[in-house]
């Protein structure tokens, strides 16, 4: 899944949930002006509760709380390492300069986040690839490793100094 593909699925889920918020908020006062009782809501067959138990099942924990990290979304600054992939990463993988890819991933490797036990492994295989000339090699480590914890990261880290 391409990252624009995880973040426009990820922004549908929250406009998602914010909806659900409103129309609980909205049945709420409906049900309670009606004088029907907060019972007798839901044994009217109220399915709004079963779509948001299946809509978060596979959603990290963080996203599910509606954490907000204040960037990366559209109309948002950058997050630190969102930035710096876009402007060093990106650059150095188009250059295809071998140099360039294994230092931009030995200073990934050198920064691996809490509770991702193969960041750092991953990042230097890359590197050493990059650095005997395999660029694909480099670019497939890449892969591997947002393949891992891209989802992860943006749900626990995002907002994290890089």
């Amino acid at each position: 899944m391409r990252s624009y593909d995880v973040v426009a699925e990820l922004s549908l889920y929250m406009i998602r949930r914010r909806q659900m918020s409103m129309s609980m908020k909205l049945f709420g006062a409906v049900v309670m002006s009606v004088g029907i009782g907060f019972a007798g809501g839901f044994a009217g067959g109220f399915t709004g509760a079963a779509w948001a138990a299946e809509g978060t099942a596979d959603v990290p924990a963080s996203v599910a709380e509606g954490k907000d990290f204040g960037c990366g979304a559209k109309g948002q600054k950058a997050c630190p390492m969102q930035g710096w992939m876009k402007t060093v990463m990106q650059s150095a993988t188009t250059s295809g300069d071998g140099a360039k890819i294994a230092a931009a991933l030995d200073h990934v490797a050198s920064k691996p986040p809490p509770g991702m036990p193969k960041w750092v492994a991953i990042s230097k295989e890359g590197a050493e690839k990059a650095k005997k000339g395999d660029i694909e090699g480099a670019k497939a480590s890449c892969k591997a490793c947002h393949d891992l914890y891209k989802a992860e990261y943006k749900a626990k880290h995002r907002d994290a100094t890089f």
